[in-house]
């Protein structure tokens, strides 16, 4: 083959290569842009994540503009580095982007806009100005926040113990309720007046001296508003106790519970402090998981009642601390009461409410959760058998199960304890009729007497 037919092979060659290169160049993939469907920005901002990716021609061009009454105002332009020849350069396919939303600082005007986002990319297309994305996400500026009052006088409640709370929102929100420190209790509509909300809350056993109690609501931008709620919390002292245990009970009851949750079971002091700190831990998550999402509205009516003929055999709240050999292993807050009566006692309901747990839950065996509405929830532990289902309706004093020794029990009895918005509160106030008439019943029936 002579030089000239050579050199025509190579020009063919480069005309194909060039050809090809071009009709990759011609690509007609737009820019994938990844963002929220919408964006409400409240008083304290918001921030803008979005993904955008060009895997064929490369990112070049990112244009962010946010459009309300009062004009156009830019947000983010960016660049990315590249040619017409070789599109763009590694590194520039992908990109995630954040736009601090500030509506004080920015000065952006209450009310609807639009946030405009535009990619380009490197391509050929469009005179070679590239393929082009642009999408449109409606906005909702506002920096205004609800505004609460509190309906209800000044409350006393004692440390561990509840309240009920009314209170006024001048619009709807998605979160209101009472926060007692950090530990918050949502509120629902009040079933007597439609114009109101109620709540019920606690003090912690926990909570901090003197601890701020305020009614909050919040709107959908993160707006919020707080005032103080007027409650005197009245300080107590809880019990302590030293219980000894021994092997053999580690054995039996303890190293069980200890492999069906998976815990490792070494020696008695390390399977006993699993059991009562890591497992307890986890049934106390669940348990908070479960009487989140209860009923709105009240199902119980007047005083819950104590099982009949049973004698309290400890002390809510207590703190307890377990020996072994005459050595300190673990501790552990006892919420709740337990309840000594006959073996296998028949375990009734302490009032009307919906059966929201019929299962075992570790270190407190078959249990039993009954919800009452408005955050109240009562727990039945220990069962040696459990005669209801989860969904179930119950009224006061229907069965529920027998009294037995399952979990991390020494002898029969059952272990009852009383929740509100997922905290612990003394029980002798909900079985007590006055109390339950003079601190909830007046405030969830504001008709004169």
């Amino acid at each position: 083959m002579n030089a000239r037919a050579l050199l025509v092979i190579a020009a063919l060659v480069a005309l194909v290569g060039g050809g090809y290169m071009a009709a990759g160049r011609f690509e007609g993939t737009p820019p994938s842009v990844v963002a929220p469907e919408q964006l409400v920005v409240g008083k304290a901002g918001a921030t803008l994540s979005i993904e955008i990716e060009d895997p064929a021609s490369g990112l070049r061009e990112l244009s962010i503009r946010l459009l309300h009454e009062a004009g156009s105002q830019p947000l983010s332009d960016h660049s990315w580095p590249g040619g017409l020849i070789e599109g763009g350069l590694p590194g520039g396919r992908t990109a995630s982007i954040e736009i601090e939303i500030d509506p004080v600082a920015q000065r952006l005007p209450d009310g609807k806009a639009t946030l405009v986002i535009s990619v380009r990319d490197w391509s050929w297309r469009d005179g070679f100005s590239g393929n082009r994305t642009e999408l449109s996400v409606p906005v909702v500026i506002d920096t205004r926040p609800p505004r609460v009052s509190v309906q209800s006088g000044l409350t006393y409640v004692y440390r561990g113990g509840s309240a009920a709370a009314v209170y006024r929102v001048d619009s709807d929100v998605p979160v209101h309720g009472i926060r007692v420190g950090n530990t918050f209790f949502p509120g629902h509509p009040h079933p007597a007046d439609a114009d109101a909300h109620i709540a019920l809350f606690a003090i912690p056993v926990d909570a901090a001296s003197d601890p701020l109690v305020e009614v909050v609501a919040a709107d959908e931008a993160g707006n919020e508003d707080s005032v103080r709620f007027p409650a005197r919390v009245i300080e107590r002292q809880f019990a302590k106790s030293q219980i000894d245990i021994d092997e053999t009970f580690i054995a039996r009851v303890a190293a069980p519970l200890a492999r069906t949750a998976g815990l490792p079971v070494v020696g008695p002091s390390e399977t006993f402090r699993g059991v009562n700190e890591e497992l307890r831990a986890r049934n106390e998550r669940m348990i908070r998981e479960r009487v989140q999402d209860g009923a709105a509205r009240p199902l119980w009516s007047g005083a819950f009642t104590q099982l009949a003929g049973s004698k309290v055999m400890s002390r809510f709240a207590e703190h307890r601390t377990y020996n072994l050999g005459g050595r300190k292993i673990s501790q552990a807050r006892h919420f709740g009461f337990d309840l000594a009566s006959t073996t296998a006692a028949r375990i009734t309901a302490a009032n009307a409410g919906v059966v929201i747990f019929a299962e075992d839950l570790g270190i407190y065996g078959n249990c039993v959760i009954v919800d009452h509405g408005l955050g109240l929830a009562t727990l039945y532990g220990h069962l040696s058998q459990i005669e209801v289902e989860t969904g179930q309706s119950v009224a006061q004093g229907d069965v529920l199960g027998r009294s037995g020794i399952s979990g991390l029990a020494a002898g029969d009895h059952l272990h009852f304890a009383t929740l509100v918005g997922g905290t612990y509160v003394d029980p002798l106030e909900w079985w007590d009729p006055k109390w339950v008439r003079t601190h909830v019943g007046v405030r969830l029936d504001p008709s004169p007497r």
